[in-house]
């Protein structure tokens, strides 16, 4: 019986240490969908139809087996960069945040650590919805990665819903010239 129950152990450990993997995450992307498996990697995602995206920076944390046989010390594998780059709206402006890592073994040792950028990038749509582009980039050479790699900020998928309600009197009202065109409203009581 103790046989049987070690060889499940054994064989629950070893299969939870065959795989590893880096866990992406950002505002609007649902957890657990974007994973790294291997370094070096390259993922984006889109987030359509969106109304606003506030790119305030990164986070990670995480370790690795090492990359025996790469450059840098006691097979280290030399430096390990984590990089993010946010895109989105009309123009072609993008914001990237970018975590240097001496090399693998700070990686492994180090705590949590946060990038934050000033001012934030702020991607809000106008008069149409936005689409909001997002890219997670490991740069380096690790062995079976683990941890997690954060993009930081707030996402907004639409406008909020208006509340409430407003009182007019029956009357004709001139428009402002902008934004709005010029001419009247007549607002008539139902």
């Amino acid at each position: 019986m103790h046989l049987l129950l070690i060889c499940l152990v054994t064989a629950i450990l070893v299969s939870s240490d065959a795989k590893a993997d880096i866990l992406l995450s950002a505002p609007g992307v649902p957890a657990g969908t974007r994973i790294a498996a291997k370094v070096p990697f390259t993922i984006g995602y889109t987030l359509p139809e969106s109304y606003k995206f506030i790119f305030s920076g990164i986070q990670a944390k995480g370790d690795t087996l090492g990359a025996p046989g790469c450059s840098g010390t006691n097979g280290n594998g030399g430096q390990f960069r984590l990089q993010a780059t946010v895109s989105g709206g009309s123009s072609s402006s993008a914001r990237a945040g970018k975590i240097k890592f001496r090399d693998i073994q700070d990686y492994n040792s180090s705590p949590l650590q946060t990038l934050l950028i000033s001012p934030v990038a702020v991607f809000k749509a106008t008069s149409t919805p936005i689409t909001i582009k997002l890219e997670w980039k490991g740069i380096g050479n690790a062995h079976k990665p683990n941890g997690i790699f954060n993009i930081l900020g707030e996402y907004q998928k639409a406008p909020p819903i208006p509340t409430g309600s407003l009182t007019f009197a029956s009357s004709a009202w001139v428009l402002e010239a902008s934004p709005n065109a010029e001419g009247t409203v007549t607002i008539v009581r139902e």
